[in-house]
């Protein structure tokens, strides 16, 4: 089975960064905390006099609106935010599930845990270059799980 380059290098690159996907999420969901704590009326001045409060097509014009509106979009983005990436997570643990035990543990020895090979190999007990063909196996099985049978290279 040969599965086509960019598949690879993708899902290397969510393996390297799925505790950094974590992280963010969790940080995210602080600045969304903080940004929710911060839609408090104190912080918002009710009445702007620098400028008319119509504007030149007639549109009421309130600074409280604008910020709270503000505050709002902003929670909305992160909160998309939150979503792409615990979908990445989600589809990582998912196609994780469909490995081997001996595939599991080389791919979260390297990728999640961030070891050198020698380390590898001493937890499976298997040599270097074992647990790198290991590596190239279980990463085809992940990139198909995680995008599907199209990142297998048709043979012509």
């Amino acid at each position: 089975m040969q599965i086509k380059e960019k598949y690879y290098k993708k899902v290397e690159y969510l393996l390297y960064n799925y505790n950094m996907f974590k992280i963010a999420i969790d940080n995210i969901e602080s600045q969304i905390d903080f940004l929710e704590k911060s839609k408090d009326i104190r912080d918002i001045s009710a009445i702007k006099y620098d400028e008319p409060a119509i504007s030149k097509t007639y549109k009421f014009s309130s600074i409280v609106e604008d910020k709270a509106l503000g505050i709002g979009e902003k929670i909305h983005y992160l909160e998309r935010s939150i979503g792409n990436m615990q979908s990445r997570v989600n589809s990582i643990d998912n196609a994780m599930g469909g490995l081997t035990e001996i595939e599991r543990t080389v791919i979260t020895e390297k990728y999640i845990k961030g070891k050198q090979w020698w380390q590898v190999s001493g937890v499976v007990r298997y040599s270097e270059r074992h647990c790198r063909n290991i590596r190239t196996d279980a990463i085809k099985k992940l990139a198909i799980g995680i995008f599907g049978e199209g990142v297998i290279e048709t043979q012509s």
